[in-house]
């Protein structure tokens, strides 16, 4: 279960809710029926990763090595039955031993010892940063967020933008893209249009006007104005400025 939540972003409801029969192993495709999102939308999820289609062809074999129907669940326990409820004494003791922890008991209470949840606490990682996870790794490995969106079902891009967790290193390499080792050179004057301000007619003005966000303050440009594409500047001008900028600490002639 910790190998499918990584792999292909689906969340705890998600999985346990799934049927063979949701599973097409030959296109390598999950259908997740959308009564088992929490969108409400049916979705279909790949099977993208090697380890995880070796689980799921793992998990298809019955105690007698023969198929299980395309009703069964895909993740039961070791009779066959729909998983229910999360294995939380598993996932507690997994995580533990996953950090070099052994996991302590007591026994009388038939739980885990106080400094084995201490240290479950310490930890702090949850089923959910398994989603979490998935999405990460899309972004880091340049996934647009569109498609990230998708594969995990959210309504709106603005919840994928929250696992856009990037570290610096892709960072950098992203801004060393503008530096490709060539001095500049003027092109050809093709014209390139921008978002410039300039007077609205006062006939135009509606009722959108004063409606305006006070967050975009400055830039509509004020009263009886309105951002327009009327403006036009040459490519030539773009590249003196970045020649100047090279010559900065050169001595003014």
């Amino acid at each position: 279960m910790i190998v499918a939540a990584l792999d292909s972003g689906m969340r705890w409801g998600e999985m346990i809710a799934l049927r063979w029969a949701d599973i097409d192993r030959h296109r390598h495709v999950i259908t997740l029926r959308g009564e088992t999102t929490k969108s409400g939308r049916t979705r279909q999820v790949p099977i993208a990763t090697v380890r995880f289609l070796s689980v799921l062809d793992w998990l298809r074999l019955d105690v007698s090595g023969q198929n299980k129907p395309d009703d069964a669940p895909v993740f039961s326990n070791e009779v066959g039955e729909p998983v229910k409820y999360f294995p939380r004494t598993a996932w507690e003791t997994t995580v533990l031993r996953a950090h070099g922890i052994a996991p302590t008991w007591d026994r009388a209470q038939h739980a885990l010892a106080p400094q084995a949840v201490a240290a479950f606490k310490r930890i702090d990682l949850h089923w959910h940063d398994l989603r979490h996870e998935f999405c990460s790794r899309l972004v880091e490995r340049g996934v647009p967020l569109s498609q990230v969106r998708d594969l995990a079902g959210h309504r709106s891009i603005v919840t994928t933008e929250r696992y856009d967790n990037q570290t610096f290193e892709p960072l950098q390499a992203a801004s060393k893209k503008l530096d490709d080792g060539k001095t500049f050179a003027a092109g050809p004057r093709q014209p390139v249009k921008f978002w410039s301000i300039s007077p609205k007619p006062a006939s135009q003005t509606d009722e959108a006007d004063a409606e305006n966000d006070p967050a975009d303050e400055g830039l509509d440009g004020g009263e009886g104005q309105n951002r327009t594409v009327d403006t036009t500047i040459f490519s030539r001008m773009l590249y003196q400025l970045s020649y100047l900028a090279t010559r900065w600490d050169e001595p003014s002639s």
